[in-house]
């Protein structure tokens, strides 16, 4: 069983990679995903949005920074992080920071996304 900080490592170069096929295979069937334009529940929503927004961005850089484990056992983990977001959007390059939140599920001894929120940092 890996662990659940390798998981999201390989999540988040799934989600850099940009290919949707390979970031959905983090999610478990009923994850729900909140975006600041919208919230997605269980799998075919959610792959339809990244299949989506993958196709709009082009040039994407998503990194991770000041990551918390908040809660950690065998079964259930959450994080919180804040990120730098950037990416090209029908010609023209928008940069944005933000913070997000991940709570995992332990699912024959799997690590998948239960709940990701991902927002802008706060005013």
């Amino acid at each position: 069983m890996k662990n659940v900080e390798e998981t999201l490592k390989k999540y988040l170069q799934a989600l850099e990679s940009q290919n949707y096929e390979s970031a959905i295979s983090f999610f478990a069937d009923n994850a729900t995903v909140l975006f600041r334009e919208g919230s997605y529940y269980g799998k075919f929503q959610i792959k339809m949005i990244l299949k989506n927004t993958f196709s709009m961005i082009k040039d994407e850089t998503f990194i991770v920074k000041n990551l918390n484990w908040n809660y950690k056992n065998d079964s259930f983990a959450t994080c919180t992080f804040e990120f730098d977001w950037s990416g090209v959007i029908q010609g023209r390059r928008f940069v944005s920071p933000g913070r997000g939140s991940i709570s995992w599920a332990n699912i024959e001894g799997k690590w998948l996304i239960v709940l990701e929120h991902f927002g802008p940092m706060p005013n």
